[in-house]
């Protein structure tokens, strides 16, 4: 019988290179050599990982031990010093040149990647002079980064700028690419290891008495009671009427459990499930007609002709068995560590970083919900990136409710949000409302080699979120320009006295419809949708001179305002005030960019628009003369000014 996916997952991590892939990235500052096979006893043994912090003979590594009876169904390791291994490993017989030279070639390749993926997040600066702030820039003050190669570059920049440590940054897109390559190796015909496609998903290990363990992992959950090894089940999470439901695609009949926090219980009785149990050792040279072996495992005919296989690829052989578990009742409290845990944090302290705060156990996210405003939500297991726009982030714990109606709730400082999970699988935030994303772009690094960040503030409207396949890649207006979009319904008035028009309330019969002539890009949202449309009384510039806002000479005013209310200072309620006062009518376009604004008397007026079109900053502050009756306005490039 073939190894039960946990099983073979433990096979796979060691001997499809992955050991030796997390380790050969920081193997520059070992002593010893990792992942490659030394004999010692008569047992093949390998180190996998060392402390790359502390090279001091009192630190620790790793040590695998393929020979030795595995653990609960995994390969047996053991912790030694680097001082004990330092006196052990030249009295053992030592690897072949070609093994040698072989993890040297594997090592410097993956030292290449490395240093790509530290470019990506921590991009080499322009030359340029500091500029003000344009809508997707970093604040006044700061060089301007260059532009992200590619998508890979762009999201690992975001990820990083977010707040999410930089260590699980590259610990995902690892872990995502191992995860595919694990999937690929085992191939579509595997029948077990399809995770279904539910909106929430499971983190974290419950065990309980009677050798029970649930340890929940990508693409399912290793279940194992009373001696059986751990298998891999598919499972799903739903909301039943006051509480959650854990079902695992068990067999003969699936179980059925109930979540509460950090406990999982069961229908009263026992449980009867079909597992493995580990029933033997298949060598690597059984069945390929070797003559002998040489000291690495490679084999050989009786001409002394190496042959394919090697003595030293065995695997634990697993036979079906049907056992009678009990009663369940399960709690994460000290139940240790689980693997996938264990292939992140490896990860993680391979390329130097930091492991973080733990997943927390129970229900979890995954994947990217997206409005149709350009904001839009990022879940990882211990955080959830906010977005506005492609690179306005910022990361937040999350739970997720177990009792009652499926509630998301979002631990943002000062703007705290609950989102609902509809049955159709979309986030209802229960509001239009705007929202400040408080984003940051990676400006460089300290002398300590910490990220430094400028501010990048942008607000994108609330809205349905939909599981989408990327971030948005437009939306979001700096807090400076969307200050009048609270303005509603009533009449602020102003330094003229004569107040907002609305659809209840018009000022006069001249009436402006905005239409967007800017083309909407394959699976975004018009770059125009869900933005203001306001129509000031005077230019922006005046307006903000009007309500005693001095900007700088020289200074662009849209760049000042969004400096100003990026950073917080004094002058952003000065603008928001202003511009209310000048307002002569406003409203949000709709999907399509379109809008039609309530009318005003005729006459002149200065339009106050602005988005984000091709990364690049466009704002619309022409005069407008409006005449009684329907007036029509397209907003494109050629009537645009580039933000600079």
């Amino acid at each position: 019988m073939q190894p039960s996916c946990s099983n073979r997952f433990a096979y796979l991590v060691c001997t499809a290179g992955f050991c030796l892939f997390l380790a050969s990235a920081v193997a520059r500052a070992q002593d010893i050599k990792l992942n490659v096979t030394y004999i010692c006893n008569g047992e093949r043994e390998y180190v996998e990982s060392c402390n790359i912090r502390d090279t001091s003979d009192a630190s620790t590594c790793q040590v695998a031990h393929p020979d030795r009876p595995q653990h609960n169904g995994f390969m047996a390791y053991t912790s030694e010093t680097r001082g004990a291994l330092k006196k052990l490993l030249p009295t053992c017989t030592q690897p072949t040149a070609q093994e040698l030279a072989k993890a040297d070639a594997f090592q410097k390749k993956q030292q290449e990647i490395l240093q790509q993926n530290t470019l990506k997040a921590n991009p080499q600066m322009t030359q340029q002079a500091a500029r003000p702030t344009a809508q997707n820039q970093p604040a006044a003050g700061y060089a301007t980064p260059a532009p992200p190669k590619n998508a890979e570059e762009r999201e690992m920049r975001r990820c990083v700028s977010s707040g999410r440590l930089a260590s699980s940054c590259t610990g995902n897109q690892l872990l995502g690419a191992f995860t595919g390559m694990i999937s690929s190796v085992l191939g579509s015909g595997d029948s077990q290891k399809k995770a279904p496609p539910s909106v929430p998903n499971m983190a974290g290990v419950f065990q309980g008495a009677g050798g029970w363990r649930l340890d929940f992992v990508d693409g399912g959950v290793l279940v194992n009671c009373t001696g059986l090894s751990p298998n891999q089940e598919t499972y799903s999470v739903s909301f039943k009427t006051g509480h959650a439901v854990l079902t695992i695609a068990t067999t003969p009949r699936p179980l059925v459990l109930n979540i509460h926090g950090d406990s999982i219980t069961g229908p009263p009785g026992p449980v009867t499930i079909d597992g493995v149990i580990a029933a033997g050792y298949v060598g690597g040279a059984q069945g390929t007609g070797a003559a002998y072996k040489d000291s690495a495992g490679n084999l050989y005919d009786a001409n002394k002709n190496q042959i394919a296989g090697n003595a030293n690829a065995g695997y634990t052989r697993f036979a079906p068995k049907r056992v009678t578990c009990p009663a369940i009742n399960l709690s994460s409290k000290g139940a240790g560590v689980g693997i996938q845990t264990m292939q992140t944090n490896l990860l993680k302290t391979a390329f130097g970083g930091d492991t973080g705060a733990p997943t927390p156990a129970g229900i979890r996210m995954e994947g990217i919900y997206a409005a149709a405003t350009g904001f839009s939500l990022e879940f990882y297991p211990e955080s959830v990136i906010l977005g506005c726009g492609p690179d306005a982030a910022r990361a937040y714990p999350y739970t997720v409710s177990d009792e009652g109606s499926p509630i998301i709730k979002i631990d943002a400082a000062d703007h705290p949000l609950s989102l609902a999970i509809r049955p159709d699988g979309s986030l209802d935030p229960g509001s239009s409302a705007a929202y400040q994303v408080h984003g940051r772009i990676v400006i460089g690094q300290d002398d300590n080699d910490d990220f430094t960040f400028a501010p990048m503030e942008l607000v994108c409207n609330l809205g349905s979120l939909v599981p989408s396949a990327q971030i948005p890649m437009t939306g979001g207006s700096a807090p400076g320009m969307v200050a009048a979009a609270a303005l509603g319904g009533s009449a602020a008035a102003g330094a003229t006295g004569t107040g907002l028009a609305t659809p209840q309330a018009p000022l006069g019969n001249a009436v402006l419809s905005i239409v967007s002539g800017l083309a909407a890009q394959p699976g975004t949202p018009n770059a125009l949708a869900g933005h203001p449309y306001i129509l000031l009384r005077q230019t922006y510039a005046d307006s903000l001179a009007a309500g005693g806002v001095s900007v700088p000479p020289g200074v662009s005013p849209y760049m000042y305002a969004g400096q100003a209310c990026g950073t917080h200072t004094p002058d952003c309620q000065k603008i928001s005030a202003a511009i209310q006062a000048q307002a002569a009518s406003a409203i949000r376009a709709d999907a399509n960019g379109s809008a039609t604004l309530p009318g005003v008397l005729p006459g002149t007026y200065y339009l106050m628009v602005s988005t984000r079109y091709n990364n690049q900053p466009y704002a619309w502050g022409q005069p407008v003369t409006l005449h009684s009756g329907t007036n029509t306005l397209r907003l494109d490039l050629s009537n645009a000014t580039p933000i600079r």
